[in-house]
């Protein structure tokens, strides 16, 4: 058997060993297609991550032909399925181990980079070498020209005069051609013209000019090429002196980690340090340990509570701030929760605009900067640190996300230490840890050096200030930044969403707190408040004598409006004072400039809350947008309620000696009776009792109080049931501020108006219950509010959600219907205009169309203002303008159709006296009212509220019209039906709603006015465009430059201008109906200037017109 197996006595193991280092270039021993480096691919190691002294990760330079480029890379991965990805050659990055299994150490490496420089060079020298040959050797060029006209195909005819390029061929050009094409004009008269020789004059210039092309353009190619192989021998140089800075990456990293601790040294020390003593007092008790705060506070925020600041508030203005430390306990209290505590803070994280860019960044900055703020009892000291990360950090010490966050990636994973990315975020928490390690160390040596903290701890100062140890015994570290470890708060809701909720309590007859300064802009307050300028800058012409104050909400049309008392002067420097209205409805963010909360409804808002919001940290910081009107706000209840106080406790009592309700159960039933009695009655002030007497009002408070403590819960079975009978579904069941029931009932199917919107009202019915059983005293439509604080819901039913907080474009459900009710009749209304009126009905138009006018002409004494006439056949709404109105068929020109339709000259020559009448120019007036415009009818938008109904669909802006002509028209499409298309298709566009009357729509679809007003297609309707052409820069002594040419519409100009010499050209266009049309529109164009107008058949020797235009020349330009 020991003769079957061989052995080796002798066992020899060969080893290699290379140092790895930066600067060095290793060899890929394979392809690595996700990095796109190629087998036998030599690149530099540009960098070494370490961690924990050990290498990770190993940072290879791209290859010089390679760096810069972007390119997609397809690869195989580790379970078999191509991929494919983006890849920029910038750098590669491998962990150690992969590094060296694909990578062996090239020690030659200078060889390889020398080889590959000179093969770039020697393509440099070949381009250059070719393109001297071509210049000296005429038969290379040639050769190329030869080639490239091979390869191109042939042109049609056609295709060479437009193109002036001759059709290849393989045949030279005759050499007597060419030396005309080149030679000069008097060359080629000498040589002989003729149609023919001018033929082949204009192919072989075709040829000579595509012969020098090609070989410009081969000229310019071999340059560009040559220029882009010069630049690619850049990026080796560059490699090398990255290959220098690389060999010295250590000493460089260590001459940094010896710098880190020299100036931590300095924090130690104090070198940079600046402490300012704040205020001085008493010391804390030694037993009270230090605490440590994380959150970064702001110094307007705090300050904010106690004193009202301005947008303008940064660190020039710090002072105010010290002083109110120095002043006031309770602030100290509020910003240092112990009494020994150290926290960061900066002055402000807002950015003011100063309005200069210099200033902007250098003051910004400056109140950014974040310093140290330390307590000892009452002795407070601020520290600058002089290390810049201090002066930017978000908190004292991190919080556990933010050790978290350096280690995840983009997308959230964690990066591992398998990852190449980790050595990057590895490194980017030692930059994190050394920051606060730096806080630390600046903590300690104030305490060496100053002993800012006091005494509170055993033994001397020494180093176990920054131990663990030493920490866990004197230290406290609270996380008020990120919550660790600490009982949650009071769940409020944001205070926006807080605001937006008590705003929604605003109704006619709420209780409004106004920053009239914030509220009033030209929008809101336009009697007032005057736009001047560009963008939100308006005039405050008459202020308001209070800054804020608290009014009364009424209704006007669909807005909720307040009234101040304002004064100022007018143009003319005369005092006025007036009432002012401020709609609140139209306030709206983003279009006028403002800072603090403009408004807020108080009817449900409660002092408790105002204090909260006042008072929470995290809230402050949107402190400009509400503390200053929170604070006057609260103050304005907390004096109403000392002036409540009698009542109200009273109120409690009847509840006590009822055995209804005690303690926090009474007082929450007085304060929602309250709300609702106040609501419901215009926000006047609670019934005070005179001599022990009660006023009226008093029982009302009791009944409510009542009925919220049980009795209307008890009820709500019944009231539904009560409902039901009725054929309705219950939906809210509430109690009104006189203590009255109220149910909500959803509409049965038939009662719903579905016309422009889904219906949204309810029925509102107030029940009274009887000793038979509940009876019906009211009812009416109503939206189901969302809140209303003249209401008490006392039970909700399910139902009720599909109906809650629903808006509508109407105003109400009778305002709907009143407005579909308007448009009823139309074509009744439109009928005495379809043909010649008779006496009676002419003279009763006439009539209303005088009585407008003359009080048109009364309000206006400078210009003549005549009527329109409109007449509503639809509704209309805009979702994205939210403007509701009619559409109507009318005229701007209701004049002219009453002259046209007059029974007789008699009664036409009256409206022609009646229109001329004002005019001082009776003769233009004349031919105004005679014209014979064949379509004087158009469609109309009017807003609503719809004016015509007090004239008789006799209308003007001047008595509160808005009108404006209706889009979709087109010139060449005159009737009614056809601008309806495309207004309807206009209207899709904008998103519109719309609804059109039935008794306007034909069975075929189509409106019926143009049959009913008579409007019918001209006979020979076929729509033309007339374009009137005038050149410049021609002689026009030998040239037509002025005429009108009738042709298809949508022709452009510059297909008339075929053969035209002109430097330049000036169009106009007209729309024609049909030919005849178009014809005498050109001869009245040719009269109005004093010329004559002639077909171009009538010109000897001119040019004929496009096939298919028919030209008309100006006789003045004309050459007869």
């Amino acid at each position: 058997m020991n003769d079957l197996i061989k052995t080796n006595e002798r066992i020899e193991s060969v080893a290699r060993f290379q140092s790895l280092q930066a600067g060095q270039y290793w060899r890929a021993l394979d392809t690595i297609a996700h990095e796109g480096i190629d087998k036998g691919t030599v690149l530099l190691i540009q960098s070494i991550r370490w961690i924990e002294d050990k290498p990770h990760t190993v940072v290879l330079r791209a290859h010089p032909t390679k760096i810069g480029l972007q390119t997609t890379v397809k690869f195989i991965d580790a379970d078999g399925v191509e991929q494919e990805r983006w890849l920029r050659y910038d750098e590669h990055r491998f962990l150690l181990k992969e590094f060296l299994d694909r990578f062996e150490h090239e020690p030659d490496h200078q060889r390889v980079r020398t080889a590959e420089i000179q093969e770039v060079q020697g393509r440099i020298g070949a381009l250059q070498t070719e393109l001297l040959q071509a210049q000296s050797d005429p038969t290379v060029l040639a050769r190329v020209v030869q080639d490239q006209l091979n390869a191109q195909p042939a042109l049609s005819n056609t295709a060479i005069a437009d193109m002036a390029v001759i059709p290849t061929s393989t045949s030279h050009t005759d050499p007597e051609l060419a030396g005309v094409v080149t030679g000069t004009v008097a060359d080629a008269i000498g040589a002989g013209i003729t149609p023919d020789s001018i033929d082949a004059l204009r192919q072989a210039a075709g040829r000579e000019h595509q012969i020098a092309t090609i070989k410009a353009q081969w000229i310019q190619g071999k340059t560009a090429e040559i220029a882009a192989t010069i630049k690619a021998i850049t990026p080796f140089y560059e490699e090398q002196a990255a290959a220098a800075l690389a060999q010295t990456e250590d000493v460089r990293t260590y001459v940094a980690q010896l710098m880190e601790g020299i100036e931590s040294l300095d924090l130690y020390v104090g070198k940079g340090v600046e402490v300012t003593t704040i205020r001085e007092g008493q010391a804390a008790p030694r037993a009270v340990p230090l605490t440590f705060v994380q959150k970064k506070l702001m110094m307007d925020e705090e300050l904010a509570v106690w004193a009202d600041i301005d947008e303008w508030f940064d660190f020039s203005k710090e002072s105010l701030f010290f002083d109110a430390l120095r002043n006031h306990d309770d602030l100290v209290r509020q910003i240092f929760p112990t009494e020994r505590c150290v926290l960061v803070m900066a002055t402000t994280r807002r950015y003011i605009d100063y309005g200069d860019t210099w200033a902007n960044n250098v003051r910004n900055k400056e109140s950014h900067n974040v310093f140290l703020m330390i307590r000892n009892g009452m002795n407070i000291h601020r520290v600058f640190s002089p290390v810049e990360s201090h002066l930017g950090s978000a908190r004292l010490f991190p919080s556990r996300d933010d050790q978290e966050r350096i280690f995840r990636g983009l997308d959230g994973s964690q990066i591992k230490f398998e990852d190449v990315a980790y050595s990057d975020r590895h490194a980017a928490h030692e930059r994190f840890a050394l920051h606060y390690k730096r806080f630390l160390l600046l903590a300690c040596g104030l305490d060496h050096r100053l002993k800012l903290f006091g005494d509170f701890y055993e033994g001397p100062p020494n180093l176990d200030f920054v131990s663990q140890r030493f920490q866990e015994l004197y230290c406290r570290f609270l996380h008020d930044d990120d919550g660790s470890g600490m009982l949650p708060g009071e769940a409020r809701m944001p205070l926006q969403e807080w605001i937006n909720e008590k705003n929604a309590f605003l109704r006619s007859g709420s209780r409004v707190l106004c920053n009239w300064a914030e509220v009033m802009n030209p929008s809101t307050a336009p009697a007032a408040c005057k736009p001047y300028g560009n963008h939100d800058r308006f005039e405050r012409r008459y202020r308001p004598a209070e800054g804020m104050g608290v009014a009364i909400a009424y209704r006007s049309a669909q807005s909720l409006c307040v009234d101040v008392q304002v004064a100022g002067h007018t143009a003319s420097y005369d005092d006025r004072t007036f009432n002012c209205k401020v709609n609140l409805t139209k306030f709206s963010n983003g279009h006028w400039a403002y800072t603090d909360l403009p408004y807020l409804c108080l009817d449900a808002v409660q002092p408790e809350d105002l204090h909260w919001y006042i008072h929470n940290r995290d809230t402050r910081q949107d402190h400009l947008s509400y503390i200053r009107f929170f604070k006057h706000a609260l103050k304005f209840l907390q004096n109403e309620l000392a002036r409540e106080r009698d009542t109200r406790q009273r109120l409690a009592q009847a509840l006590h000696d009822g055995a209804i309700a005690s303690g926090e159960e009474a007082s929450a039933i007085v304060q929602q009776s309250v709300i609702a009695w106040r609501a419901a009655h215009r926000g006047k002030p609670l019934p005070q009792f005179h001599d022990g007497a009660s006023s009226g009002a008093w029982k009302s408070l009791l009944d409510q109080m009542y009925m919220l403590a049980g009795e209307g819960k008890r009820q709500a079975t019944e009231v539904a049931h009560f409902v039901a009978m009725l054929g309705y579904q219950p939906l809210r069941l509430t109690l009104s501020g006189a203590a009255k029931l109220v149910i909500y009932a959803a509409p049965i199917q038939s009662e719903m108006d579905d016309r422009l919107e889904p219906h949204l009202w309810v029925h509102r019915i107030s029940v009274q219950r009887g000793k038979t059983g509940y009876t019906e005293k009211s009812r009416g439509w109503a939206i189901l509010p969302q809140a209303l604080a003249s209401e008490t819901t006392i039970h909700q039913w399910p139902e009720a959600e599909a109906w809650i907080g629903k808006t509508s474009i109407f105003q109400s459900f009778e305002n709907k219907q009143a407005l579909f009710a308007t448009v009823r009749g139309s074509t009744a209304r439109l009928r005495p205009f379809s043909k010649t009126m008779d006496p009676a009905t002419h003279a009763r138009e006439l009539s209303l169309w005088g009585d407008l006018r003359r009080e048109l002409l009364a309000a206006d004494k400078k210009y003549v203002l005549n009527p329109d006439f409109a007449v509503p056949f639809g509704l209309v709404y805009y979702p994205r303008s939210k403007q509701l109105g009619f559409l109507c068929v009318g005229t701007w020109k209701p004049h002219t159709v009453l002259h046209r339709l007059a029974p007789d000259e008699a009664s036409r020559a009256h409206v022609h006296a009646s229109y001329l009448r004002p005019y001082a120019n009776k003769e233009a007036a004349s031919e105004r009212l005679t014209d014979d415009d064949p379509y004087p009818w158009s469609l109309i938008e009017a807003a609503v509220p719809f004016t015509g109904a007090l004239h008789q669909n006799y209308v003007h802006s001047k008595v509160g019209a808005r009108l404006m002509t209706a889009n979709g028209r087109s010139p060449i499409k005159p009737l009614l039906q056809q601008w309806f298309v495309g207004w309807k298709a206009d209207a899709a566009k904008a998103g519109a709603r719309y609804w059109i009357s039935e008794e306007a729509i034909s069975e075929n679809g189509e409106l019926v006015f143009d049959e009913l007003l008579g409007m019918k297609l001209p006979v020979d309707y076929e729509p033309v465009t007339v374009k009137e052409i005038e050149l410049h820069g021609s002689d026009p002594h030998t040239t037509i430059s002025h005429w009108f040419d009738i042709c298809p519409i949508g022709t452009e100009s510059e297909a008339l201008l075929i053969g035209a010499q002109y430097t330049g050209y000036s169009s106009r266009e007209h729309m024609a109906h049909s030919l005849a049309e178009a014809r005498t529109f050109i001869q009245s164009q040719a009269t109005a200037h004093g010329a004559i107008a002639f077909r171009e058949t009538n010109v000897p020797d001119a040019a004929p017109p496009p096939l298919g235009i028919e030209r008309w020349f100006v006789s003045s330009n004309a050459q007869k």
